[in-house]
């Protein structure tokens, strides 16, 4: 059995990947490590996009021609319960709209993720970002 400190450094390390993949716009691999009712909550909107599928439409049709980036600035916390089962970071990050944009927006996000039991993967859940400032 892993313990807790192995786990949140898993945990760091599927955070930190998912961040490489949603900013070189591989979406189709990204969503391999969604949860099937994720829930992605939009920035500049005040809805979410929920569920596998309309995620992956939504990064695909929306977010592909933009090519926004995500810059974890400060993990603040990293937490585990459930048995191992259920992780969640947190902090800030500076998020471009457009990878070419020179202007980024300040965001605090918590991210929570999933899995049946401690030996499998982790999967994103739940993906909520908001503007900082």
């Amino acid at each position: 059995m892993p313990s807790e400190q192995q786990m949140k450094d898993e945990l760091r390390r599927e955070f930190e990947r998912g961040c490489d993949l949603w900013n070189a716009a591989k979406y189709e691999e990204l969503g391999k490590g969604f949860d099937v009712d994720i829930i992605m909550k939009k920035l500049d909107d005040p809805g979410s996009v929920v569920g596998i599928g309309n995620t992956l439409v939504y990064l695909n049709s929306n977010q592909r021609s933009k090519h926004p980036q995500f810059f974890p600035v400060a993990i603040e916390k990293i937490l585990i319960w459930g048995s191992g089962t259920i992780g969640q970071v947190s902090g800030t990050a500076k998020y471009q709209d457009k990878e070419a944009d020179k202007k980024s927006t300040a965001v605090r996000f918590t991210f929570t993720y999933a899995r049946a039991s401690e030996d499998e993967d982790w999967l994103l859940i739940n993906a909520f970002q908001a503007r900082a400032e």
